[in-house]
């Protein structure tokens, strides 16, 4: 007895192209569909509705065909048996198998190394240049908070307020010692604006 096919089930040839199993498809599915053969002016033989959606699941897709195809020329080749014209998954040796899937099979991404090296060499070349012609200005206004080295203004009540350093006879912290230290000489003890601490301003000349 002749092995029951997917071919045969859609009835075309082996070779048929995607366009001619869907049309075959699409009839068979328009002449079998359960509700049409309800009405008694449907055909009513011919292959089960399951087995045609089946045999069109697997023509229509490029890696289940070419597998297919492989498992029926096993087949042929008296391999093994099929039933119900599925072939069965020992006709097919595992290497035949990958063989008939793989250039069907998703390929990995490719990571673009080429171009991340390229625009990673833009990018650190820029970084330099911007380092090197921004003309970044390293100085920094006062905060308010005084440190060894910072320039004060000493104010009405005796407090020292931080300013920005302007010329040499500008007042300039050399220490900053708790309420209850001592000024080293040379310098004048002066309470810090906010309250942290006394600020030994060295005296001028």
């Amino acid at each position: 007895m002749p092995v029951q096919t997917h071919y045969h089930v859609l009835g075309i040839e082996s070779d048929a192209d995607n366009d001619t199993v869907r049309v075959a498809y699409r009839r068979l599915a328009r002449d079998h569909h359960p509700d049409r053969i309800a009405n008694s002016s449907a055909v009513s033989g011919g292959p089960d509705m399951s087995v045609i959606n089946e045999a069109y699941r697997v023509l229509i897709d490029p890696g289940r065909r070419a597998l297919y195809d492989r498992s029926l020329d096993a087949t042929i080749r008296g391999r093994g048996p099929t039933s119900a014209g599925y072939p069965s998954r020992s006709t097919v040796e595992p290497d035949e198998q990958w063989d008939a899937v793989r250039p069907y099979m998703d390929r990995p991404a490719r990571v673009p190394w080429r171009s991340l090296l390229v625009f990673g060499s833009f990018a650190v070349v820029g970084i330099l240049v911007l380092a090197q012609f921004g003309g970044v200005d390293n100085e920094v206004g006062p905060d308010g908070i005084l440190r060894t080295g910072d320039c004060v203004e000493i104010q009405r009540n005796g407090d020292a307020r931080e300013i920005l350093c302007a010329s040499e006879s500008d007042l300039v912290v050399r220490a900053f010692i708790p309420f209850d230290g001592t000024c080293p000489g040379l310098t004048a003890p002066h309470r810090d604006r906010q309250g942290m601490g006394v600020a030994c301003v060295e005296l001028p000349d």
